[in-house]
């Protein structure tokens, strides 16, 4: 036994041999170090300031006014820090207009502190980039009046049970200050175009403590409305405030929901709308769904998709291609895709929806886009993947959509210490006109490289936007211009 041969071992290597095999080991695993850090590190520092969290701060607690607003604004001075939308002019307007806040902080209170942070984020010039939360009702005080834009001009489209005189009336001064000079002095706290400016004003027209914070109210409790009535009689009717809820929001509130007079949370019980005894549109009947379908026509599918976002029980994607799949069961020749009421999301959920809905309609069909100034973000990114999928069957009709083509996105949000006043900021750019080039790879949204595509502009083809008697007797001239394009062939 003890002579016995073993078969297929092998005695010690000689030394040099095991040196040379430690050293290739050694090298081979230097090489794939090297490769790895070669392949890892470009990806790092193009995700990195895409990625990048918001810095931490840590004061100690504060409890004076001037103290508490002075750790607000050192907290939003890093702004610059995160928010890559800001040009280098811009950046230094910021913290000039950080540095003339900061002389009056002890007289800021929370709407005065919005109010002026909002001022100097806007200086970015970015939809994305800004003060979250300037709502009456909800962070600040209202009056009890809720309005609305339409082609020819502001309206109140609904009121507290005691100020339902005022329904249909059109806002012809706030405060004194005729509507459309109302619009330009609001304009410079909000960034982005100015029709995203304007959709947001009634937001703030209705809370005397904002409009008071940015000198366009004498009192921080009431506001005067010159009001022409449906009678046609005008009057100046001053209304007092009540306090808004008092948690703060971490989202926008679009005013176009108010549109619709069905239910909303937050509203208390007791409010009239101007359509609360009329038959309402398609378009105004399911205003909280995310998404849902209907048949107008045996041949047209019309999908509204109002924010682009999953929902339970059933995800927006896998939503999307059921009704794709139901849709080629029928003899589909046209679709109506509803974007009016979409403020966005995450466009990867409608991405497969945005490819594969005009490849389902035939050669001849058309595929018709609804967009207004309540179109922002992914659900530009949607209508752009549509147009370009469509292409020539593709027909945008309704108003201009509430943002550039390239603009600054992502990022996320951050509330102001003691405040608690939520900023949005953003971190990478999209192209949604001419699509991202290899050159701007460090600034692009790196997934809009997989998605993104070069639709050209999009501007409405047929413009359509709602008077208030159209919208107060429930039409929408949208839609009617879509039928008649089917109809007849055109929509003038």
């Amino acid at each position: 036994m003890g002579n016995e041969t073993q078969i297929g071992k092998e005695g010690p290597a000689p030394r040099g041999k095991r040196f040379w095999r430690r050293r290739g080991v050694r090298i081979a695993s230097i090489a794939l170090a090297a490769l790895l850090f070669l392949l890892v590190a470009p990806l790092a520092a193009i995700l990195y300031p895409t990625l990048k969290s918001y810095p931490r701060s840590d004061f100690p607690a504060a409890t004076l006014q001037l103290e508490r607003n002075r750790q607000d604004l050192a907290h939003l001075r890093r702004l610059i820090e995160v928010d890559r939308s800001f040009s280098p002019t811009a950046q230094v307007a910021f913290a000039a207009a950080l540095e003339v806040i900061e002389q009056r902080a002890g007289d800021l209170d929370r709407a005065g502190l919005a109010i002026a942070a909002a001022k100097a984020v806007a200086l970015a010039d970015n939809g994305h980039t800004s003060v979250v939360g300037l709502v009456g009702g909800h962070s600040f005080n209202a009056v009890p009046i809720r309005l609305g834009w339409f082609a020819d001009g502001l309206f109140v489209i609904a009121t507290t049970g005691e100020q339902s005189h005022l329904l249909g009336g059109e806002i012809l001064e706030v405060n004194g200050r005729a509507t459309e000079a109302f619009v330009d002095a609001l304009r410079p706290y909000f960034g982005g175009p100015a029709n995203l400016a304007k959709e947001f004003v009634p937001n703030v027209a209705i809370s005397p403590e904002l409009l008071h914070a940015a000198g366009l109210a004498k009192s921080p409790q009431e506001s005067a409305y010159f009001i022409r009535r449906e009678d046609g009689s005008a009057a100046q009717i001053a209304l007092v405030a009540t306090s808004g809820a008092p948690e703060p929001l971490n989202a926008h509130v679009w005013p176009r929901r108010d549109f619709s007079p069905l239910s909303q949370t937050g509203r208390g019980a007791g409010w009239r709308h101007v359509l609360d005894d009329v038959t309402l549109p398609a378009y105004l009947t399911r205003p909280d769904a995310n998404v849902w379908h209907h048949y107008p026509l045996p041949d047209l599918l019309y999908i509204q998709i109002n924010r682009i976002r999953d929902a339970t029980p059933e995800g927006l994607s896998q939503g999307l291609a059921k009704v794709l799949d139901e849709a080629e069961k029928k003899p589909i020749r046209n679709a109506v895709v509803d974007l009016r009421f979409n403020n966005g999301g995450n466009y990867e959920l409608t991405a497969d929806f945005s490819r594969r809905l005009p490849a389902i309609l035939p050669p001849e069909g058309r595929l018709f886009v609804l967009t207004s100034a309540n179109t922002f973000s992914a659900a530009i990114s949607t209508a752009a993947r549509l147009k370009y999928f469509g292409g020539p069957r593709t027909v945008l009709v309704g108003e201009p959509i509430g943002d550039r083509l390239q603009f600054w996105g992502e990022g996320g949000r951050t509330a102001l210490p003691n405040s608690k006043i939520t900023i949005r900021y953003s971190t990478a750019y999209h192209d949604w006109e001419h699509g991202c080039s290899l050159s701007e790879i460090r600034t692009c949204f790196l997934l809009n490289y997989v998605y993104d595509v070069p639709a050209g502009p999009l501007q409405p083809d047929v413009a359509r936007s709602t008077n208030f008697a159209d919208y107060a007797a429930g039409t929408d001239p949208a839609m009617a211009a879509v039928m008649k394009i089917l109809m007849v062939g055109n929509a003038d």
